[in-house]
């Protein structure tokens, strides 16, 4: 299966960003992400529903999905980037046109909970996708030079040939010598293994060992035998600002319910 590759989209192009799963935490981590692209000389488009909130979740599952497949068809969008990952990325996938996307191919980008679309993008409109940083990462702080600098190169038309060294990075390490060759596909490791599960979802932040994933079993081919499902671990959900302002909340009225019903001495 070969993959099409998207146009190349250099600074003066204008990138168009897309909230998929959940939306960001702020509005000020959003201005600072468009300002690191317009530093770089791109321009950036927020589609209608980018800062949409509906829970954990950036509006409906169709206002997502609208806003997806209005940036591929939008002529003036040369690339896309997600606003974050997050969870409920997976819902937008039965109710895209993959045929159409397949017929304008762009550099699409994102990273974590994205790799639902990363997959379905791939298996459907057999779409070269780069997983990289989302908008709100950028900054400040920023992804590594290494990270921020591969992007761009990337976007400009570099997408072959041997990758640099990452001097960074002291986790990065070679499991055996030699040479090898194939599809290289990226996405979130745990999201992966949980594609070979076809379990339910509901509206509400994942939990661990308790239906953790969303279904989206429309992710698979027609000939596969296996569906699709994706999401964020747990784990990510409870660290963002959202969860942690919602269980003080959550643990204020707990307080005072246990102080309500005390037995009086």
């Amino acid at each position: 299966m070969n993959g099409a590759v998207a146009r190349a989209a250099p600074p003066g192009s204008t990138i168009g960003v897309v909230t998929p799963g959940s939306p960001p935490e702020t509005r000020a981590e959003v201005q600072r992400g468009i300002g690191w692209w317009e530093s770089k000389g791109y321009r950036v488009k927020l589609m209608p529903g980018a800062l949409e909130e509906d829970g954990w979740h950036a509006g409906s599952p169709e206002v997502r999905a609208s806003d997806l497949q209005a940036a591929f068809a939008d002529p003036d969008v040369d690339a896309i980037q997600t606003m974050r990952g997050g969870y409920g990325s997976a819902q937008v996938i039965p109710l895209l046109d993959f045929d159409a996307i397949a017929e304008t191919p762009k550099a699409f980008v994102g990273l974590s909970d994205i790799t639902a679309l990363h997959a379905a993008l791939l298996v459907r409109s057999r779409l070269t996708t780069f997983y990289g940083p989302s908008l709100t990462m950028f900054g400040s702080p920023s992804p590594s030079p290494f990270t921020a600098d591969r992007l761009l190169q990337v976007l400009a038309g570099e997408t072959t040939g041997p990758v640099p060294e990452d001097h960074d990075r002291l986790t990065v390490i070679s499991i055996a010598a030699g040479r090898a060759s194939g599809r290289l596909v990226g996405g979130c490791l745990v999201d992966f293994m949980e594609n070979l599960q076809a379990v339910s979802g509901t509206n509400t932040p994942p939990r661990r060992g308790r239906r953790p994933w969303r279904t989206c079993s429309t992710t698979a081919s027609a000939d596969s035998a296996s569906p699709c499902s994706t999401g964020c671990p747990w784990d990510t959900a409870r660290a963002s600002p959202r969860f942690r302002s919602a269980s003080k909340r959550q643990s204020t009225r707990t307080r005072s319910r246990s102080r309500s019903m005390s037995p009086r001495s």
